[in-house]
């Protein structure tokens, strides 16, 4: 029975683990691609996960994560931003820069 639960719990951090990669990519790489469209630069290519929550979305249960980036306009100054991911997808990019908070809903 003790081969079970440590088998079932090394399967369910397998999942969480392969989960928060995936999310980690999605997020990169729509940060970097809404970065671009309005002609700044995703500095760094990192992200830093600022909290992870489960709340629901359609539903069902599912994990919310917001992540924190930096980002610099044509003058070289450097921002920062944020990047919620929930239920799989990315829902929602903030930019806060010297002209106040720029929100871009996605999903």
């Amino acid at each position: 029975m003790a081969e079970l639960s440590a088998l079932l719990a090394l399967g369910l951090l397998g999942y969480y683990w392969y989960n928060q990669v995936s999310a980690l990519d999605q997020t990169r790489s729509a940060g970097k691609q809404i970065t671009q469209q309005k002609g700044w630069v995703f500095l760094d290519d990192s992200l830093i996960q600022k909290y992870i929550r489960i709340r629901p979305r359609r539903g069902k249960l599912s994990l919310l994560r917001v992540f924190e980036f930096e980002f610099s306009d044509i003058n070289a100054h450097r921002f920062t931003g944020s990047i919620v991911h929930h239920g799989g997808q990315v829902i929602e990019i903030k930019y806060f820069h010297e002209n106040g908070i720029e929100t871009i809903p996605l999903h």
